[in-house]
């Protein structure tokens, strides 16, 4: 006929035929001319596709759409947890390798420590052993050479 169509919404509708936005849907803006029928149930049906809902078939109702869209969440859920956990180790990651710069030349210094303190331990134990004899032998001389005197100090009770 004489009336031109509407400008498709770049969504497109069902089928690929374009259907007025929801602004346009019963307001006489879509097309020259008075109503459309089914204008309305279409831009309805085009709000629910770009809301993620599918809309208006004859086997799905509010129950099957409440379960879609819980499905989807829960997807949207996963997914945002899985980049969340990819953000952190990232984010754990960068922070090791600045940590280990940063403490790189400390950690050389506390292995450094670490062999200086183990050298001095094997330097006492040898010097133990070397000279654990001659001390023993030394002790037990002063322990058994038991000499019978009078000490400098006493005073005898007259």
């Amino acid at each position: 006929g004489g009336q031109q169509r509407a400008a498709p919404c770049p969504r497109g509708g069902p089928g690929g035929q374009g259907q007025p936005r929801a602004e346009e849907a019963g307001t006489g803006q879509g097309h020259r001319g008075g109503h459309r029928p089914g204008a309305a149930v279409g831009a309805a049906q085009h709000l629910y596709q770009g809301l993620g809902v599918s809309g208006g078939g004859p086997g799905l109702g509010p129950a099957d759409l409440q379960t879609r869209k819980a499905r989807r969440l829960k997807q949207a859920k996963e997914e945002a947890q899985m980049e969340v956990e990819q953000y952190r180790r990232e984010r754990e990651q960068e922070f090791q390798s600045k940590q280990q710069a940063a403490m790189g030349s400390q950690g050389n210094l506390s292995a450094e420590v670490e062999q200086a303190t183990r050298r001095q331990v094997q330097g006492m134990q040898s010097s133990q052993q070397r000279n654990r004899e001659r001390v023993l032998a030394q002790l037990l001389g002063m322990v058994c050479d038991v000499r019978a005197q009078v000490h400098p100090n006493y005073r005898i009770a007259a």
